[in-house]
């Protein structure tokens, strides 16, 4: 886990608890949701190989600054001492969101420790910041510190451009992702594996129903590589070899 990220969002938690006033009381939201997907993908690399996830989490809210804990299992780990285990992903998020006055425009700044129970030495810390405008997103993701094992290494850049609109109470959303990845030549020496541009299309779409106060959502997502195809004939994201995938979800929010 990384520790800095933890520590951080402890004590701002912390800090924000014992600085509510009783005017404020009713601005803070608390909110969680628990799920199940049929395999965890993350930026088009599967997580879980085909097998199913569970996954959910627990944030608090106020005044536009939130943070928030997620976990999901993940892959066998590569760890020698912890053979035949699942990794536990927690990711932990601090973010302050809000709007442009007047203008429709809402942004958001944050940041993300990714750290994993059975293989701490893939934790990672990314920041973000984003920009909405009506159904249009754009979100820059950017690592700021090598993992112990270099798979992310800090200067990796990762870019959303999301399209989002509603149909018939179907959320349906689209993605287009852009990488431009550290030029590494002794922990990427292949680099036919780790081509900049724009690598994957996701598409998703979900609909919320409400059942006596619980919302239950089943959604439905495929990530859609097409990124140019590697010496090895594979498309690669992370170094790592991608196809299309697909994940159904079903998620409750309390």
């Amino acid at each position: 886990m990384n520790k800095t990220i933890r520590y951080t969002l402890t004590t701002l938690m912390g800090l924000g608890f014992t600085a509510i006033t009783p005017a404020q009381a009713s601005d803070l939201e608390i909110s969680g949701d628990m799920g199940i997907a049929s395999q965890y993908v993350w930026r088009g690399v599967t997580q879980t190989t085909g097998k199913t996830a569970v996954q959910g989490d627990l944030g608090v809210s106020i005044s536009g600054l939130s943070a928030s804990a997620w976990f999901s299992n993940a892959y066998q780990s590569p760890a020698p001492q912890f053979n035949n285990r699942d990794v536990v992903e927690f990711d932990w998020t601090l973010d302050y969101s809000n709007s442009v006055a007047d203008s429709g425009i809402d942004y958001s700044v944050g940041a993300i420790g990714y750290t994993y129970l059975y293989d701490s030495a893939s934790n990672f810390p990314e920041i973000y910041a984003g920009l909405s405008y009506g159904p249009i997103s754009l979100t820059a993701y950017y690592n700021i510190k090598n993992s112990f094992n270099k798979a992310y290494l800090k200067g990796d850049t990762w870019v959303d451009i999301g399209l989002s609109t509603s149909v018939q109470g179907f959320d349906i959303s689209g993605t287009v992702s852009y990488a431009k990845w550290k030029k590494d030549s002794v922990n990427r020496p292949t680099v036919s594996q780790f081509k900049n541009g724009f690598n994957l299309l996701t598409v998703g779409v979900s609909k919320d129903i409400d059942i006596a106060g619980v919302t239950m959502t089943p959604s439905f997502t495929a990530t859609l590589p097409f990124i140019g195809k590697d010496a090895a004939g594979n498309r690669s994201i992370y170094g790592v070899a991608v196809k299309s995938e697909f994940v159904a979800g079903l998620n409750f929010a309390y």
